[in-house]
């Protein structure tokens, strides 16, 4: 989330991190502990794609998958999360690949989850929420999860402004209640509260003041060239 662009990362505790979607293409991400990856569009990683999103279910060539696939291969240390979809055309001893559902008659969360007719893969923030509580984290902490914020913002980190205030009160409210009796967790907002998760601001969750960087301040340039090659992504 567009969030993320007042935020010091270097100033959050060295947690066991999901780097969701492009994340790690945040110069600061090198700080964290991200110890997992989430990316999960479906046939992401082959040379085209397509996208019905914008109506007219265009094929776009992918040109940012090899630099994802970069970073896969170099942070050994790190595994990634991707759809199965994927399979033929992404493998590798870090990459783990995701479908429909966890198969564990006993994972309570799951049981739930479907009852509610809630995916835990429907969306990296579903998937990277509901791996966490399966592994047995008890804390999670949300960074940049913008739709969780009272006067949420629209947009990427990596896009050029401040993105635009949205009024959604209620994100995914059945989701976190569910998440909620089964982890403390919580979101970091820029300065406001949260009516769907207990919440705490950046500055008094590290003590740091909120200091605005543009896109260009916290990746580079030519990963910004890249990710305008994306339709809709408004970058320079």
């Amino acid at each position: 989330g567009i969030s993320v662009k007042w935020f010091d990362l270097e100033a959050l505790p060295k947690r066991i991190g999901f780097g969701l979607n492009r994340f790690p293409f945040h110069k600061q991400s090198n700080s964290l502990n991200l110890k997992y990856g989430i990316h999960l569009n479906s046939f992401y990683f082959y040379p085209y794609i397509r996208l019905p999103a914008w109506g007219n279910k265009k094929w776009w060539r992918n040109k940012i998958k090899d630099k994802d696939i970069d970073l896969f291969k170099k942070n050994k240390k790190s595994d990634y999360f991707v759809s199965l979809s994927n399979y033929p055309t992404l493998r590798g001893n870090n990459i783990y690949h995701l479908f429909r559902k966890i198969n564990d008659p006993n994972f309570e969360y799951l049981q739930e989850c479907y009852t509610n007719e809630i995916g835990i893969y429907d969306g990296s923030l579903h998937a990277a929420i509901s791996l966490a509580i399966y592994m047995g984290f008890e804390d999670i902490v949300l960074v940049g999860c913008d739709y969780t914020h009272e006067n949420s913002r629209m947009g990427h980190w990596y896009e050029k402004g401040e993105g635009i205030i949205l009024p959604y009160v209620d994100y995914e409210k059945k989701f976190f209640n569910i998440v909620s009796k089964y982890a403390n967790i919580k979101t970091i907002t820029l300065d406001g509260g949260s009516s769907v998760l207990p919440s705490i601001t950046y500055s008094k969750y590290t003590g740091r003041p909120l200091c605005y960087h543009e896109n260009h301040e916290i990746t580079d340039i030519e990963t910004l060239k890249l990710l305008a090659t994306w339709p809709d992504y408004k970058i320079f």
